[in-house]
């Protein structure tokens, strides 16, 4: 009898522990700005979905997500850890809910999934030690695929070998595609080996192209279509950007985009490092004929492109070039093979703004201004690319503070944006 008594001792003492925690923790939201995205001018249609991923305090230590309706703080509590359910887009959280079976146990990185009306498809990159580690050489890679057919249900699971794996210290996915009834996969590569000149020690990454037969369940075509190394005998390193990450991973397209910067470091006479481009490259592979193409650009296009960012969005290419006089963009239709127009100027954007991406066709451009301590603004405009009209102007506010908000807007850091 004691012992019963004893355990539910405990279990008043647990529960009181925790009704005291979560009082603590509602109070302390509680005191923290309530920020939300407030229009301006134009339809706040463009920003329903519109996520801001922000940290809040003097280091930005308190992440949270601004939307139109207002701020999320993430926990900081161990309790979180119980949530696994986070992704980055809002069709994958969908999908979540839609189909539990088939996202159960998958990473939260979009760049792993393929999804259309039809079909979802999943790859993953297993390998290690026992101990979780990497080495060097044999980690026992394997390539892990599942698809589902969300109209008859039918799943699709099989892993596979992945050739020359025991070379490599790390196997990333980057991409996923469906092409015909094959799924293809990039992956980003990364070993190590001895330069038999100098001695020094090379890291050199690739990314690979794997195509794979569903119906076989085997790999049938293999093809590295970029190299990257760093060399610190020769100051010299390469950087690759994969375009495609940089809007939404999980749609349909038929190209692996990357651009390539080969870079070189120089140690100045104060100890500091600079680094110079010495030139770049954009590597445009098409997944259906599993071959390079060039860019169908004149001389003077080909001048433009060198120091511009790249952006993708519904089978087209954006190069932007950044100004004083603003923003400059040249469409490339990657479907027709040539550039749609002349280049495009916004010049109502030409104060640099920190963070911009192309959704349907239209320039979401976020710009934060720090210098006027006493009215710090974050704005967001959105500019349509089929004539350069502004359609949107709002800015980051905060709901529980009146008068003058810079002391709170100073404090908040935006990372990035993005579409649910």
């Amino acid at each position: 009898m004691k012992r019963y008594r004893n355990l539910a001792a405990i279990a008043v003492v647990t529960t009181i522990s925790l009704g005291t925690f979560f009082t603590k923790v509602v109070l302390s939201e509680s005191k923290l700005p309530k920020f939300y995205l407030k229009t301006e001018n134009g339809d706040s249609k463009y920003v329903k979905d519109l996520v801001f991923n922000a940290g809040y305090g003097q280091d930005g230590n308190r992440g949270l997500s601004i939307t139109t309706a207002g701020s999320e703080y993430n926990s900081n509590s161990i309790l979180s850890d119980l949530n696994n359910d986070y992704y980055d887009l809002k069709k994958l959280s969908d999908l979540q809910n839609e189909e539990r079976n088939f996202m159960r146990g998958k990473a939260s990185s979009s760049s792993q999934f393929y999804i259309d009306k039809d079909f979802a498809w999943y790859a993953n990159v297993k390998g290690g030690r026992l101990n979780g580690a990497y080495t060097d050489k044999n980690n026992h890679f394997k390539l892990y695929i599942d698809g589902l057919d969300r109209q008859s249900k039918d799943r699709y699971t099989f892993k596979l070998d992945i050739p020359g794996e025991e070379n490599f210290s790390y196997i990333s996915v980057q991409d996923v595609q469906l092409i015909g009834k094959d799924i293809v996969v990039t992956t980003s590569q990364n070993k190590t080996y001895k330069n038999v000149n100098s001695g020094a020690y090379v890291d050199q990454n690739e990314n690979v192209v794997y195509r794979i037969n569903v119906n076989q369940k085997k790999i049938v075509n293999q093809t590295v279509i970029s190299k990257s190394t760093n060399d610190p005998n020769n100051h010299t390193h390469t950087e690759i950007q994969n375009i495609i990450q940089e809007s939404d991973p999980t749609v349909p397209s038929k190209y692996a985009i990357y651009k390539k910067a080969n870079l070189k470091d120089t140690t100045q006479e104060n100890g500091e490092t600079t680094t110079e481009e010495i030139n770049s490259e954009l590597v445009l592979f098409n997944l259906e004929t599993g071959k390079n193409e060039a860019l169908n650009l004149s001389k003077e296009q080909k001048e433009q492109v060198k120091q511009s960012n790249e952006l993708i969005d519904n089978g087209n290419l954006y190069f932007v070039n950044q100004d004083d006089k603003g923003l400059s963009i040249l469409k490339y239709n990657l479907n027709d093979k040539k550039v749609e127009g002349e280049p495009l100027l916004i010049t109502k954007l030409s104060n640099n703004p920190s963070n911009y991406k192309i959704f349907n066709g239209k320039l979401y451009a976020f710009t934060s201004n720090n210098e006027n301590q006493k009215a710090i603004n974050k704005k967001l405009l959105i500019a349509d690319l089929s004539n350069g009209h502004i359609i949107y102007e709002g800015k980051i506010d905060v709901k529980n503070i009146k008068g003058n908000t810079s002391k709170a807007l100073k404090k908040l850091q935006v990372y990035d944006f993005l579409t649910k």
